[in-house]
This record gives C-alpha cells, sequence and structure tokens, in this order.
C-alpha cells in the first residue's frame, strides 16, 4: 500500500502541471524551460547524492551493456518492420520505438519506491540508454530521415552537450576509483536534487498532450506495439538467460515499462517528421508506466 500511496503522490504532481497549464497560468511551451532545469540543475544534483551513497562495483557495467544492447536491438526491429514504409517510417521507428526516459521519470519514480541502489542501478541503465538513443539512434534516425549518412561527427557531438551524459560518465569514472566529492558539494547538491522529482513530475504534466486523428492513431499503434512486444521478450530473456542478482532484474523489468524519453519528439521534430504522434505516444507510454511500474515492483517484490 505504500508504493501505491506514493504513486499516487507522483501522479497527482503530474496532475498538477497539467491543470496549471489548462488554466493558463503556464504554456505548453513552459516545458522547455522545465526540462532543461531538470536536465541541466536538479537531475545532475540528484545523480550526485545517489552515486555517493552506493559502492559502484565493475559489476554494474554489464546493466549499461545490456541497455545499449537491447535498445540497439529496438532500433533494428523497428527499421526492418517498417522497411515497406520507407526511409521516413524507418526513421520514426528508429527515433520513437527505442528510448527510456530515465532521468525524468525512472530516476524520481524508484528514487521515491526504492531508494538509493534503485537510483544507481537505473542511472547505469541510463549510460546504455544514452548512448544508444541520444547518440547511434539519433544519428542513424536523422540519417534515414534525410537520405544522409550517419555521421560520427554528430554522434560525438550529441554526447558532448549532453549534461546528464557528460554526469553520469563523471561520476562513473569517480565511482569506480572510489573517490568522493568533498561534502559541502554534497550538501549543496542534496539540497538542490531533492527537487528532482517535483519538477520532473510537474514538467510531465505541463507538456501533458493527448490529441490524435484516426490515421495518426493507427500509426502510434503500430509503432507502440513494437515497442511493447520487443521489451516483452527482453524482459522474458533478462530473467530466463542474463545472470544478473534477482534484485537487479527487478529494477531492470520496471525500467522496461518505462516512457519514452523526452527527447523523442523533440528528435522527431529535427527529423522533419510527424510530432504529433511522437508526442501522442511519449503521452501513451508515460500513463502506462504510471501503473505498470509500481504494479511491477509490488508483483517481483
Amino acid at each position: 500500500m505504500d508504493l501505491l500511496g506514493k504513486a499516487a503522490t507522483l501522479v497527482a504532481i503530474i496532475a498538477l502541471g497539467y491543470l496549471v497549464k489548462r488554466i493558463g497560468w503556464l504554456r505548453r511551451e513552459d516545458f522547455r524551460v522545465l526540462a532543461t532545469i531538470a536536465l541541466r540543475i536538479t537531475l545532475p544534483c540528484a545523480l550526485i547524492v545517489s552515486f555517493d551513497s552506493f559502492e559502484i562495483t565493475t559489476s554494474l557495467l554489464w546493466v549499461s551493456l545490456f541497455a545499449f544492447v537491447i535498445i540497439i536491438g529496438g532500433q533494428v526491429v523497428a527499421w526492418a518492420l517498417n522497411r515497406g514504409g520507407g526511409p521516413r517510417a524507418q526513421a520514426f521507428g528508429v527515433l520513437n520505438v527505442s528510448s527510456f526516459n530515465i532521468g525524468l521519470f525512472v530516476i524520481p519514480y524508484l528514487g521515491a519506491f526504492v531508494g538509493p541502489e534503485a537510483v544507481v542501478i537505473a542511472s547505469m541503465f541510463d549510460v546504455g540508454n544514452a548512448l544508444a538513443s541520444a547518440g547511434v539512434g539519433y544519428a542513424w534516425g536523422l540519417g534515414l530521415a534525410t537520405e544522409k549518412r550517419a555521421s560520427l561527427l554528430a554522434f560525438v557531438r550529441t554526447l558532448a552537450h549532453s549534461p546528464v551524459f557528460i554526469t553520469y560518465v563523471t561520476l562513473l569514472v569517480l565511482g569506480l576509483l572510489k573517490w568522493h566529492l568533498p561534502r559541502p558539494v554534497i550538501g549543496f547538491a542534496t539540497t538542490v536534487g531533492a527537487a528532482n522529482t517535483f519538477i520532473a513530475m510537474f514538467m510531465i504534466g505541463v507538456g501533458l498532450e493527448i490529441v490524435l486523428d484516426r490515421r495518426s492513431y493507427a500509426m502510434a499503434v503500430r509503432y507502440l506495439s513494437t515497442r511493447y512486444l520487443f521489451y516483452l521478450v527482453a524482459a522474458v530473456l533478462l530473467w530466463l538467460v542474463i545472470p544478473f542478482e534477482p534484485s537487479v532484474k527487478v529494477v531492470i523489468t520496471a525500467i522496461l515499462v518505462a516512457p519514452m524519453a523526452a527527447m523523442a519528439p523533440g528528435f522527431t521534430d529535427e527529423a522533419g517528421l510527424d510530432v504529433g504522434v511522437s508526442t501522442f505516444m511519449t503521452t501513451v507510454t508515460l500513463l502506462v508506466a504510471v501503473v505498470a511500474m509500481p504494479a511491477l515492483l509490488i508483483v517481483l517484490g
């Protein structure tokens, strides 16, 4: 019941953000401002606190590798299943089917439900997620949409401009070296990072949109079906084949029902593809995750 209560609290914050937008105090365009605060300020601080309170072992690097492999696998499946629709349909699949909103959803969610250990596991998963979706998938998707070759320079530039990814790498190196940041820095990060859960959930409410015509609805159902079927298979393989600890498997299984990455609609817009469908898919995966993640945590213990 405690998990359900926490889930209800997070849903209420999302609803508050949506209500504030509906009554005109904020506009949907303010989503970008809130996202900037979360991604560049509160989330890095929350990560600093989480990594400081949990010992990183080299075994956790396998979580990053697992994330990278399955997310690339999802991109390949989306690309292959949409070959008949042409490069633009394939590009949309690569950019939208296989990514996860770890920083703005999973981390505050698991942080509220489970604690620092789950946050670090999710963060290690996000290292692979960032490489696969913001790196390989971004370059591949834009290349398909514009009919240009994927650029190694674009790949490197994308990662270099990601404060979250840079934070992950820095903290990963510090953790492996058993180095800790000064206590005043941790104290500052604790205060700022405490706001991350509220800002992340509130921001999602501000950005929430459910607008879709019949053609777009069918398109969204096709891509969402690909996403959920692929990650259902990945979850089965995780429990039957991958030799992770049960606690790690529980966290990863919860992640596999997480929403699409918040950056997916932005990448879709940059590629000149259907932003409306991408936004709707993001909203649907968010609503599914609100129910599915706490349910899985309860069932799996």
